[in-house]
């Protein structure tokens, strides 16, 4: 008698592993997508708390013998000299992440009104203290909110 070992794989087996992995796959991608657009919304709030800080330190050292300020839009923070005027060749601007934005209802709430927080010389103080809400574009229930109070302290959830 021949013994026939079967070698190989059968179609079976092989529509078997496609389908676990299309399984795995389709469990994983989305959870992968929340936490791509977590991180971006995390990273933006860290890139605006910095450029207040550089505001206020500006300020506070009297660089070029000015105060600065940001100004923010719904998509953007721009760091501004003296006042802000729309592309001066001074602004340095920080352009969100299409995943993440500044609600147009809301977003910046300011003493006073107005979408600028400006520093006072020597002090670093400011009469624009207030909040500043960063949220991810499709779900408002993902938001980073970030302080600013009389004295320039800038501080964020």
């Amino acid at each position: 008698m021949i013994n026939v070992k079967n070698k190989g794989i059968s179609i079976i087996e092989i529509l078997i592993i496609i389908a676990i992995i299309s399984a795995v796959v389709a469990v994983i991608i989305p959870n992968l997508s929340e936490f791509r657009k977590q991180q971006v919304l995390k990273n933006t709030r860290e890139d605006v708390v910095s450029l207040l800080n550089k505001a206020r330190n500006n300020t506070i050292s009297s660089k070029n013998s000015t105060f600065y300020g940001v100004h923010f839009e719904e998509d953007t923070a721009t760091l501004f000299e003296n006042t802000f005027v729309v592309d001066s060749p001074t602004n340095e601007k920080i352009i969100f992440d299409q995943a993440v934005n500044i609600p147009p209802s809301g977003g910046v709430s300011l003493s006073g009104g107005g979408n600028d927080i400006i520093f006072s010389r020597i002090t670093g103080d400011t009469s624009n203290d207030g909040t500043i809400v960063l949220q991810i574009t499709n779900d408002v229930t993902k938001q980073k909110i970030i302080t600013i109070n009389k004295i320039g302290i800038i501080s964020s959830n």
